[in-house]
């Protein structure tokens, strides 16, 4: 990792529910800020607690969409300020106040800079905790962990009945989704799980599925982490879609991929040129 002073670095998950779900967080972000803990000072904060202003900080790093209601008390922080971007920038006028956004996928990169907006790519999975075991059996034709909503249209694969594994919770408006899934015969688990299960489930699954309509690079990244090239059905996901091309166009292994591109290190590292 490149060398820099050592900062001391709020991170801030501004959501209701962070510390009931932090205990089976375990992804590339979470690796990455832990990456950094062992040479920077991390102050982590969850839920909607309201992190006092600390002359001591260096940077605040929150995790959250483009119209998070975390922007409103951005002015009181004096230090640099940076947004890890959950989803396709709305809010132009609320990122135009950070220090740097850090982005998920070449297209939202390319969005985000195109406003004139410090965008950074950084993006990443916990290869370390993702990886492939060969002496797992393969048992489980099609693979997809995802919160059921339509947005993430379980209902488009559900002809696949039994061979398909669906996993995730269900949100208030996923109810269509997970009914098809269970009149077509499909294998559903629902809720939030400890991340060493959905490993397991990688591990096993032939294939891993992805009919999102826009979203789960997460999943694409961990699916590849455990040597599997996630199927990606819908055209119009450009950043699941752009992750596959990169995939294409290098020339290497699956995992070999991943680990050189997208592991916790390059995550860190891309997050700290941002406060730097």
């Amino acid at each position: 990792m490149e060398i820099y002073p050592t900062m001391t670095l709020a991170f801030v998950w501004f959501w209701e529910r962070a510390s009931e779900i932090y205990p089976n967080w375990r992804d590339g972000l979470r690796a990455a800020m832990e990456e950094i803990s062992k040479e920077h000072n991390v102050v982590w904060f969850f839920d909607k607690n309201v992190p006092n202003p600390s002359d001591n900080w260096n940077g605040i790093i929150f995790w959250d969409d483009s119209n998070s209601a975390f922007f409103s008390q951005l002015d009181s922080y004096n230090c640099k300020k940076a947004l890890c971007l959950t989803t396709d920038p709305q809010n132009f006028d609320n990122l135009k106040k950070l220090n740097a956004v850090y982005c998920e996928s070449t297209p939202v990169y390319e969005a985000v800079r195109a406003q004139g907006i410090r965008a950074i790519k950084a993006f990443g999975t916990d290869t370390d905790f993702y990886t492939i075991d060969d002496t797992v059996k393969k048992d489980i034709e099609y693979f997809y962990p995802a919160t059921f909503s339509p947005w993430k249209r379980q209902a488009d694969i559900a002809h696949l009945g039994e061979k398909l594994l669906c996993v995730g919770t269900v949100q208030p408006d996923g109810v269509a989704e997970l009914q098809e899934c269970l009149k077509k015969g499909v294998r559903v688990e629902e809720g939030y799980f400890p991340p060493e299960k959905i490993r397991d489930y990688y591990r096993r699954s032939k294939h891993v599925i992805i009919p999102a309509i826009h979203g789960s690079e997460r999943t694409v990244l961990e699916a590849m982490a455990c040597g599997i090239k996630p199927e990606v059905l819908n055209d119009g996901n450009i950043r699941t879609q752009s992750l596959i091309r990169e995939l294409e166009n290098s020339g290497m292994g699956i995992r070999e991929f991943v680990v050189k591109n997208y592991s916790a290190k390059e995550y860190a590292k891309s997050i700290l040129r941002g406060l730097a």
